[in-house]
């Protein structure tokens, strides 16, 4: 497996259970398990939805699913 379907597939499960639209970060944050804590796997390398965050702006809201919200980070990621 690729490491962008890695970790869109990571993402997918992470939001697992929120209640969509999320339309604010702070919804997005408080939807995460761990809040800014949550973790990702990229490579070898652990990625926290803190640094995360930086990818995302408020014109990327409302998010309708966590289809969207994973499309999004992985393309501004660079994956």
């Amino acid at each position: 497996m690729e490491v962008r379907e890695e970790v869109h597939e990571q993402i997918l499960k992470i939001l697992n259970g929120a209640k969509f639209p999320i339309n604010t970060l702070e919804e997005l944050i408080a939807a995460l398990p761990e809040g800014l804590d949550t973790t990702c796997m990229i490579g070898g390398t652990e990625v926290t939805a803190a640094e995360a965050k930086s990818l995302i702006t408020e014109k990327d809201f409302p998010f309708k699913d966590a289809k969207h919200v994973a499309d999004l980070l992985v393309e501004r990621a660079g994956l």
